[in-house]
Order: C-alpha cells, then sequence, then structure tokens
C-alpha cells in the first residue's frame, strides 16, 4: 500500500508544470510544505507533499491577518494622534476661555470708564452752559456799567452835583414833601434815598434842611423809601427820633422825613408833618 501511495506522489510530481520542476532546491524547500501524516490502522506513515499557492483560501487568511495588523496599527496611530490633538485642543480651548474672561473684564471696565466719562461730559457741559451764561450775564452788566461809565463822563446839568454814581439836585425853593417828589419826577428824578455813611456825610455836607425819599404815609411806623422797599439799615435817625410829634396835637401826623443841618451828620433824620415846605433833594442813579 505504502508503495501505491509512493506511486501517487510520483504522479503528482509528473503533473507539475514543466516550470516548476527547473525551479531550483533553495526556491523549492522555501516554497513546498510537508505535511505529515499518521495513520495508527494501518500502521503506515503518509508524507504528502502539499503546495500552498494551491491552496487560495491560506492566501486570504494571510492577507486579512496582514490587514488586521494594519488597521489595529492604524486605530492605535489615531488614537494616539487624536489624543495628542484633543490635548492640544484643551489647552487651546482653555487658553481661549482665558483670553476671553480677560477680554469681558477689559470690556466691563472699558463700559465702566466709558459711563464715567458719560457722566463726567454730562458735568462739564452743565458747567460750560453756566459759565456761558454768566458769561453773557457779565457782558450784559459791562454793557450797562459801560454805559453809565460815559453818562459819568459827561458834564453834570446846571444845578447838579455828581457824587460817585448819581447826580444830586439841590433845590433853591421850598415845597411840602409831595410836591417836592413831583418836582423831582418831572427831572426825570425823585427823592434821594440814602445807601452809605458816605453818601449820607455828603448830602450833610450840603447845610441844607431838606426832605429826602423816605415816609410812613402808607402804614404808621413802617418806614419805607420812595421805590416800595423798607428801612433797614443804615438808619440816621437824630436822637429820641422819629416820635409822630411826641404824641403833641399842633405837630400833627409826622409821616415823612427831612435832613437837620444842625445835628452830626450820621444823626440827622427827623420826622415831620408832610404838609411843612422845605427845600429837597433829587437823586438821579447813572
Amino acid at each position: 500500500m505504502s508503495e501505491g501511495v509512493y506511486e501517487n506522489s510520483d504522479g503528482f510530481e509528473d503533473d507539475e508544470p514543466d516550470a516548476m520542476k527547473n525551479t531550483d532546491i533553495d526556491g523549492q524547500l522555501y516554497a513546498n510544505v510537508r505535511a505529515f501524516m499518521s495513520s495508527t490502522r494501518n500502521g503506515v506513515v503518509a508524507s504528502v507533499h502539499v503546495q500552498w499557492w494551491k491552496r487560495p483560501f491560506l492566501v486570504a487568511a494571510v492577507c486579512l491577518g496582514l490587514l488586521c495588523v494594519l488597521l489595529l496599527a492604524g486605530i492605535i496611530g489615531l488614537s494616539v494622534y487624536y489624543g495628542v490633538i484633543d490635548n492640544h485642543a484643551s489647552k487651546l480651548r482653555d487658553q481661549l476661555q482665558t483670553s476671553y474672561n480677560t477680554l469681558t473684564k477689559e470690556r466691563d471696565q472699558l463700559q465702566t470708564n466709558y459711563s464715567t466719562l458719560t457722566k463726567e461730559r454730562d458735568k462739564i457741559q452743565t458747567s460750560y452752559n453756566t459759565m456761558t451764561k454768566e458769561r453773557d450775564q457779565l457782558q450784559t452788566e459791562r454793557d450797562v456799567l459801560s454805559g453809565r461809565l460815559t453818562s459819568l463822563k459827561q458834564t453834570c446839568p446846571e444845578g447838579w452835583q455828581k457824587f460817585e454814581s448819581s447826580w444830586y439836585f439841590l433845590s433853591t425853593e421850598t415845597k411840602t414833601w409831595k410836591e417836592s417828589r413831583e418836582d423831582c419826577l418831572e427831572r426825570g428824578a425823585d427823592l434821594v434815598m440814602i445807601n452809605s455813611d458816605k453818601e449820607q456825610e455828603f448830602l450833610f455836607k450840603l447845610k441844607k434842611t431838606v426832605w429826602i425819599g423816605l415816609t410812613d404815609s402808607v402804614t404808621e411806623a413802617t418806614w419805607r423809601w420812595v421805590d416800595g422797599t423798607p428801612l433797614t439799615t443804615p438808619r440816621y435817625w437824630s436822637p429820641h427820633q422819629p416820635d409822630n410829634g411826641d404824641g403833641k396835637p399842633e405837630y400833627g401826623e409826622e409821616d415823612c422825613v427831612h435832613m437837620r443841618n444842625n445835628q452830626s451828620p450820621l444823626e440827622a433824620w427827623n420826622d415831620l408833618s408832610c404838609g411843612i415846605k422845605l427845600g429837597w433833594i433829587c437823586e438821579k442813579v447813572l
């Protein structure tokens, strides 16, 4: 039976192509595979010479194994690559988040600074508007004062005297208090209103007993100047004045004020009946 087997093996070798018969021994040893199979039933050991390229499934298995190895290597490589990329992306994301937070804080700070500057701008604008109004008012006052200065430089009309910012007219005749005021009004002036010690002393030096523009004819004991303003200070009453006639009927109601010329300059006022005829002083404010 073994002979038959060997004969069959020779038959296998006869079936090989001529090209394979000419292949060198080293190529056959590398390419061929020997399979040993034992049979205990017949006690015969048979060897079969197998050529692997005649088994396509082996080629497919080898190729599949190589593909699996390559795929596994690719998966590992991609995992490492994407791990590195993810780590880098995480760091970059953290940096971007930090930059974003910083920019947000700077934006908020800029917004706060903008709001503060806006408020300051509004305050400055308000101050500017106020200063503009004050400037315009000062300009107007300057023009008024300039006009008054021009008037002051003019020569006083005949019969008038200048003191500080007013002209004064001293009458040469006598009239009642009411008639005296009417004369002043006709001259574009009014009975004198005294506002300072200097003015009082200037008028006293004229050495005349004259009416001044002070009366309580509207309300008893409430003294007012001819422009309606109440008497406050200064006051230049003679001692024990005003006394409204000291209660003596022959003096009547003493509702008008005149200046005496026989007292001290700052104690020269006296109340007197408005019907008495005296000289007077008109004042025109420049």
